[in-house]
């Protein structure tokens, strides 16, 4: 487990979790001890064993997307806390009844007395969705270091590079972006990144696992 603090924000990060090492990310209001997870990976037993290292009590799951991996754990997840699920209404892999609370491009959620904007980064899925507070951005499967999330097409891909483009890279170049999976990186570290890539042509089909240096 790993613990960061900004003022009253604190951030619980553990995992891998589940047969695709999903990260675990628990953000706890530290004056109000409000808690909420980031997605619900498969393994839930390990974001309970997180939220009960912290000595909370979560509230919701605010989702990024529904891929499996990132929802294998919502059921269980519900069941053990009652919790309520925030996610894009366009995102297509939401089973009936998980829906509480759509979520819209520029719209709110509060974590007790925290603030965090919602940005809509449609490309990795129809709704995508990156959390935001001060200069920390949860992404989900949109960003990653070296490159974006998995596309099946190159409309798809044309989507995601806009949304990684006019919405993630308008942040701060400090911001510290936390993938689904995998290491950290930052705004300003991606953006020097997706430099080499937009100086070259690409074929007109790219999509699937693109890199900004190789691709």
């Amino acid at each position: 487990m790993e613990r960061f603090e900004d003022g009253n924000l604190v951030i619980y990060a553990a995992g891998p979790a589940g047969p695709y090492a999903n990260n675990i990310y628990l953000l706890v209001d530290r004056e109000t001890n409000e808690a909420v997870f980031i997605d619900a990976p498969g393994e839930p037993q390990k974001s309970i064993d997180l939220a009960e290292d912290a000595d909370v009590v979560p509230r919701a799951v605010f989702l990024t997307h529904s891929h499996m991996d990132h929802t294998g754990g919502f059921a269980a997840l519900r069941d053990h806390y009652g919790l309520s699920l925030y996610a894009d209404a366009n995102e297509p892999w939401l089973e009936d009844g998980w829906l509480d609370e759509p979520v819209t491009h520029d719209g709110e959620l509060r974590v007790g007395n925290l603030a965090f904007r919602v940005l809509s980064v449609p490309g990795h899925t129809p709704g995508s969705t990156t959390f935001v507070h001060g200069r920390h951005a949860f992404v989900g499967d949109t960003l990653f270091p070296g490159g974006p999330g998995r596309t099946r097409t190159n409309e798809d891909l044309q989507q995601e590079i806009a949304s990684i483009t006019t919405r993630l890279y308008a942040l701060p170049p400090d911001t510290v972006i936390y993938p689904g999976h995998g290491a950290r990186t930052t705004i300003g570290e991606s953006r020097a990144e997706y430099e080499l890539f937009a100086a070259r042509d690409h074929a007109p089909d790219l999509h699937g696992d693109v890199l900004w240096a190789e691709s």
